[in-house]
């Protein structure tokens, strides 16, 4: 098996569970009532996870 970068990198691990939880987020405070200003922040983690995984995945594409 060829390694490829989510196998091989923690980052990209790290940039996936970002993205679950800040979808997560959004889902669980329009479930549970919690503050409205929560859904922005649970979509900004996932932005943020998302260009985490590209940026990762451009570096590692350099590399090989």
């Amino acid at each position: 098996m060829v390694p490829s970068y989510l196998t091989r990198s923690r980052l990209a691990w790290v940039a996936l569970v970002m993205v679950i939880a800040g979808f997560a987020l959004t889902f669980v405070t329009a479930v549970a009532g919690w503050p409205t200003w929560l859904v922005p922040v649970g979509y900004f983690m996932a932005l943020v996870g998302a260009g985490l995984l590209f940026v990762g995945w451009l570096a590692w594409k350099s590399r090989r």
